[in-house]
């Protein structure tokens, strides 16, 4: 998503230099980031023979970070070895903001916003919203990807949010908190474990488990996962993959006695020139019995930008709606405007823009009888997306359907905002 690694203007090439030794590595332009956050991304070391292929993955290790607006390397000749200098400009380390949100079931909101990419210049994201219009939103997020060992990282996702539910007819109101630590295994093994917390309100008698309108959700989870995608923000190729399980009450305090299941994969194939096609699928299953074990508001009412484009949740959300969903993507992403470094205000970002062509499937069921293809629906369309740093995309789509054109826009790619539930 950033400059490429490659050398400076008057500096050798890499070719002229590879197999070298390495004799020291400096850093120019973290006036905010900790060395050792950068350092410990390299693989690339003093003493050991440069080499071209190891360099270039260290610059895309430093680009996922999302905390760098470019990256740079140079190559210094200095006598029989080199002396390797990463040139680096950082994002703004904390932004106030106005932010929005927009749901096929909720419409617009929009709020205050303040956001760190690099908390205390350790690559710590912290973000908290407030939104108003469509839903009432009051967010926090927490990630603070590596803290020691292999990648041992944490994650707080903390909310309460005030909506219609159009669908059951009342309003919710939800609090949700839920830690969750994670670690490598290896380069691209994946684990984490989890609790939840999520307290529900309804406004209306019966649409809770409890007799008290409010139903108490104690989940504890997990999951494993692989990941091999080359930029964890706009992938050209690698795949993506995960399982995940949750166990919600039954033996652990609270309401509801289910378990959850998620089942997700994404690969992404480079094509010719920059494209990239784009396969993916999620199948997410749910036992117990709804409105007994299993709380209504819990199931999948399919139709939108983010689980089934070409229509809209009011098309789909009445009639193609189950406690079990699968989706299926199709996507052929091209780049119209490669991402670049813009300066706007003394702030800098990279920013870019790219086209997609898709086609998405989608299915959902609560009986096993009802799981026929014949009820599976597909939509098609073209969009554009805004490729914005820490943020992952903002999407405009036109999808197509039995119903028939259909506009979306959305922030998230569409198969990160699928797991979100966001609808």
């Amino acid at each position: 998503m950033l400059l490429p690694a490659a050398p400076v203007a008057g500096s050798d090439t890499q070719g002229d230099l590879a197999g070298r030794r390495v004799a020291d590595i400096d850093l120019s332009g973290n006036r905010y980031t900790q060395a050792h956050v950068i350092t410990r991304e390299l693989r690339t070391l003093v003493g050991q023979p440069l080499d071209p292929s190891t360099l270039t993955a260290d610059v895309q290790r430093l680009q996922n970070l999302d905390i760098f607006s470019s990256v740079r390397v140079e190559l210094v000749s200095d006598g029989e070895a080199v002396r390797v200098v990463y040139h680096l400009r950082e994002l703004p380390p904390v932004v106030p903001y106005i932010t929005y949100d927009v749901t096929d079931q909720d419409g617009w909101s929009f709020g205050p916003a303040v956001k760190s990419v690099n908390l205390f210049g350790k690559d710590i994201f912290l973000a908290g919203y407030a939104l108003f219009g469509g839903r009432t939103s009051y967010l926090l997020d927490l990630t603070h990807p590596w803290m020691f060992g292999d990648h041992v990282s944490f994650d707080l996702d903390a909310s309460r949010i005030v909506r219609q539910n159009e669908f059951d007819g009342f309003e919710e109101r939800s609090t949700e908190f839920t830690p969750r630590l994670g670690t490598w295994i290896g380069d691209h093994g994946r684990a984490s474990v989890a609790v939840s917390l999520l307290r529900f309100e309804s406004d209306l008698a019966g649409h809770t488990l409890s007799a008290t309108d409010t139903d108490d959700l104690l989940r504890i989870g997990g999951s494993v996962g692989y990941d091999s995608r080359d930029d964890w923000s706009n992938p050209a190729v690698g795949w993506l993959a995960e399982v995940e399980t949750w166990k919600t009450g039954g033996v652990i305090p609270g309401e509801g006695d289910f378990w959850t299941l998620h089942l997700d994969s994404r690969r992404f194939q480079p094509v010719v020139a920059g494209q990239t096609l784009v396969l993916a699928s999620l199948l997410s299953v749910q036992s117990g019995r709804v409105g007994r074990d299993l709380p209504q508001y819990m199931d999948y009412h399919l139709g939108g930008a983010n689980s089934l484009r070409g229509y809209t949740v009011d098309d789909l959300g009445h009639s193609l709606f189950g406690k079990q969903q699968l989706l299926t993507t199709m996507e052929y992403r091209v780049p119209l405007v490669a991402p670049s470094e813009v300066t706007l205000f003394g702030l800098t970002a990279d920013l870019g823009l790219g086209g997609t062509l898709f086609a998405d499937g989608g299915l959902a069921w609560t009986r096993g009888r009802d799981f026929e293809l014949g009820r599976m629906r597909i939509g098609v369309g073209a969009g554009l997306r805004l490729l914005l740093p820490a943020v992952d995309m903002t999407r405009l789509e036109v999808g197509y359907g039995e119903a028939g054109w259909a506009i979306h826009f959305a922030s998230f790619s569409k198969m990160r905002a699928q797991r979100l539930r966001l609808r």
